[in-house]
């Protein structure tokens, strides 16, 4: 009906045919416009009104319906990428079809977004003969983002460290190799730049000396820059303290190491 009022109204027939007597007559449009004029709604007061709320109604139908079509997109391509992170999961023994296994409840347990590399470590026992400076210094490596999207080789720590990075990004790599297979965005690879600060730190050394080694790996930090960097550590190595019993003297090393990094002005940021 809006359609109907605004074309008979506003629109000029494109051809006008002439009688006899030279007026302009059109027949079928004299004809809708009588039924125009004899239309309820012809004389309503508040026809113009009314005319604006059916515009924007059928404007809002289609805006509603738009949104629909790209939320229905967006939820078919998420359980599209669920049923691929589970498929991987029961490859890795995390998932036994729709049952949680015993390592599946160790990866809930770690909140990281290098959770399923964590996970493995544990599970291969890549950081089991780790000193806790040296966990601290390895843990670094899955949570620090350098600002320039360029990988850093960090300056050496120790011979025990650079087999567990080694470890560690072998794994980092075979995870990625199954996301690539399965259409899933590849995980994070590890940043080792700050490992030889965050070693330095945790074996008590001065904030300036791990600043020093931070920046002669590549890593150029402020003290509230490494000061956040540490929490991050901190917080990852609370959630490897609360590993499984069968983790037992991966435990001890991790708590050691948060009780090392938890000092200092690591410890008086955390007290504000």
């Amino acid at each position: 009906m809006t359609a109907i009022f605004r074309i008979l109204e506003s629109a000029a027939p494109p051809r006008r045919r002439k009688d006899r007597d030279g007026d302009d007559h059109d027949p079928e449009i004299e004809r809708l416009r009588r039924q125009l004029r004899a239309h309820p709604c012809h004389s309503c007061p508040d026809r113009e009104a009314h005319m604006r709320w059916a515009e924007r109604h059928a404007r809002l139908e289609r805006e509603n319906d738009d949104l629909r079509r790209r939320i229905e997109g967006r939820t078919g391509s998420l359980g599209r990428r669920f049923e691929r992170i589970c498929a991987m999961l029961d490859e890795r023994g995390y998932l036994d079809g729709d049952t949680t296994t015993g390592l599946g409840r160790q990866l809930a347990r770690i909140w990281s977004e290098s959770d399923l590399v964590v996970s493995e470590c544990l599970r291969l026992g890549s950081w089991h003969a780790l000193q806790p400076a040296e966990l601290a210094a390895v843990v670094s490596a899955l949570v620090y983002e350098p600002r320039r999207d360029v990988l850093m080789p960090g300056r050496p720590v120790s011979p025990a460290v650079t087999d567990a990075l080694v470890a560690t990004t072998r794994i980092w790599r075979d995870i990625v190799e199954d996301e690539t297979r399965l259409g899933l965005d590849p995980s994070r690879e590890p940043q080792p730049a700050l490992a030889a600060a965050m070693h330095i730190w945790a074996r008590g050394g001065r904030l300036d000396r791990a600043l020093d080694a931070a920046a002669d790996s590549g890593a150029e930090l402020s003290a509230g820059d490494f000061v956040r960097w540490c929490k991050q550590v901190l917080d990852l190595l609370d959630q490897l303290a609360a590993a499984p019993a069968d983790q037992r003297s991966l435990v001890t090393v991790a708590r050691a190491a948060s009780s090392a990094i938890r000092r200092g002005v690591v410890a008086q940021s955390m007290q504000v």
